[in-house]
């Protein structure tokens, strides 16, 4: 048998790994191929949903509930903002005010409530995008109410004019009983309010924000098809001067005040039955008001809904309006009106008016 020479070994050898060298750089290369599919088809992918999870949402051009017919664009609008939030799918909202030039203190809070509870449902798992209005000082409007810092993004930067029917827009927001809180909102006025008004004023804000702890928020979920329960037990508030006089506009988003009767109330709720009055939110309302709607009776709780109207209208110089669910409750020195709507606003909105000793700071409710 013939002996393999040394030479012949190395060659051998030299041959075997040029192989494995060989074999290893073609499947290294199928591996490099291989995840080069992956990231396009990945790319493709996370393109492809976020055309899905994207939603676009076109806001009113005026926000105003005064009206019958803005009321219920606006309250169409806020229903769709709703209902993408809802959508576990969605991860990103666009929300185009391009067109938006009005702002009413009553709808803007509502959307500006709406907003803030829908983002703390989804505890910042979307991401809130918007296009600013193209008239400036809607723009201005959405700068001193927070909008831009509850989206959490960067607007432009303000504008070199300065409104004064936007800059003394004052905006509250809290989840205790403390009229501390509202406080910065009302004393700017302090020297132009009668002292009596002043202090229905916080005695009625007082009310109000026990009402929303105690009552809004306890005995059901709110009737909006998102079944969410606030954790905690938000209101918030606006204030603003127009034509001599202080506006100060109440909300929360609970179940209302007609829910709320038939669960504290059971035996008044009976009667309206009997009445056949049964159904209407604004009696509820205004039995609930005549009735001084309260859970208990101890005396640090207050007088509830009475409260809230008798602390300024009993002066015969200002206005209270309550709007709850459907229900609107309106009382000034002229006497009381009630109606119903027929869109519901999907929580309480309490609004006060009173009357300022000079107009040198006033401006208009709305931009």
């Amino acid at each position: 048998m013939k002996k393999i020479t040394k030479h012949a070994k190395w060659r051998s050898t030299q041959l075997l790994n040029a192989i494995k060298r060989k074999q290893l750089r073609e499947l290294r290369k199928r591996e490099h191929q291989e995840q080069r599919r992956k990231i396009k088809e990945n790319r493709k992918n996370t393109l492809s949903k976020q055309l899905v999870t994207t939603q676009l949402l076109i806001a009113p051009r005026v926000f105003n509930i005064e009206n019958k017919i803005t009321r219920g664009i606006v309250l169409n609008f806020l229903h769709s903002l709703r209902q993408s939030f809802a959508q576990p799918d969605i991860n990103r909202i666009i929300i185009d005010l391009t067109d938006t030039d009005s702002f009413v203190a009553d709808a803007t809070l509502l959307f500006h409530a709406e907003l803030s509870r829908l983002k703390e449902m989804r505890q910042n798992t979307i991401a809130i995008e918007y296009k600013q209005p193209i008239n400036d000082k809607a723009s201005e409007v959405l700068h001193q109410i927070g909008f831009y810092e509850i989206c959490g993004r960067h607007p432009h930067k303000r504008s070199a004019h300065k409104y004064d029917d936007v800059v003394h827009w004052r905006v509250a927001t809290g989840s205790v009983v403390n009229n501390e809180i509202c406080a910065p909102a009302i004393e700017k006025y302090e020297g132009q309010l009668a002292e009596p008004l002043l202090e229905g004023l916080f005695r009625g804000l007082g009310e109000a924000m026990t009402n929303t702890k105690h009552h809004a928020y306890e005995d059901g979920i709110r009737d909006d098809g998102l079944n969410y329960n606030p954790g905690s037990k938000s209101w918030w508030m606006f204030s603003q001067a127009k034509d001599d006089h202080l506006s100060v506009v109440f909300c929360d988003l609970g179940i209302g005040i007609p829910r709320t009767l038939p669960l504290k109330k059971p035996n008044l709720y009976k009667r309206l039955i009997t009445l056949g009055k049964a159904g209407k939110d604004s009696e509820y309302i205004k039995i609930a008001i005549k009735e001084k709607l309260s859970r208990t009776n101890q005396p640090e709780r207050g007088k509830g809904l009475g409260d809230i109207v008798q602390a300024i209208t009993k002066e015969n110089s200002g206005t209270v309006k309550i709007i709850s669910n459907h229900g609107v409750f309106i009382k000034d020195r002229t006497g009381t009106v009630t109606r119903d709507l027929k869109e519901s606003i999907l929580g309480t909105l309490i609004y006060w008016r009173v009357p300022l000793t000079n107009g040198s700071d006033s401006g208009k409710e709305n931009n």
